[in-house]
């Protein structure tokens, strides 16, 4: 039984509670290509919304909503300094994750190279 009300509360890293449902939430904040670039691109450093939206071309409404949803997982951080907002990113500790994608699609791309060639022989 817990001693006091800090003992009480659980942590997301706790064992106890389900680091499984908070995994998934960080994983659909970056579930869409858009994001992705988004977060992969911050690891260079900060960046303003203007080049950010250059470097989607896509619609500075469009962009704003991905860089919500980055911001509310915790995943980015936000600052503004006169007129702009710069972004950074927070989790740089992620992008090995992409990583490990990037070989994923590299080794599933020979694998169906293989079946391929078999195939047509």
């Amino acid at each position: 039984m817990p001693k006091n009300d800090a003992e009480s509360k659980t942590s997301p890293c706790d064992k106890t509670h389900d680091t499984a449902r908070h995994k998934a939430d960080i994983l659909k904040a970056l579930a869409h290509p858009d994001r992705i670039r988004i977060f992969e691109a911050l690891a260079t450093g900060e960046k303003t919304v203007t080049q950010i939206v250059e470097l989607l071309g896509a619609k500075s409404a469009i962009t704003s909503r991905h860089l919500a949803v980055l911001r509310n997982a915790g995943l980015i951080a936000a600052r503004k300094q006169g007129l702009n907002v710069y972004y950074a990113n927070k989790m740089p500790c992620l992008l090995s994750i992409f990583s490990c994608v990037d070989q994923a699609i590299c080794d599933i791309a020979d694998e169906h190279s293989l079946v391929a060639a078999y195939i047509r022989k």
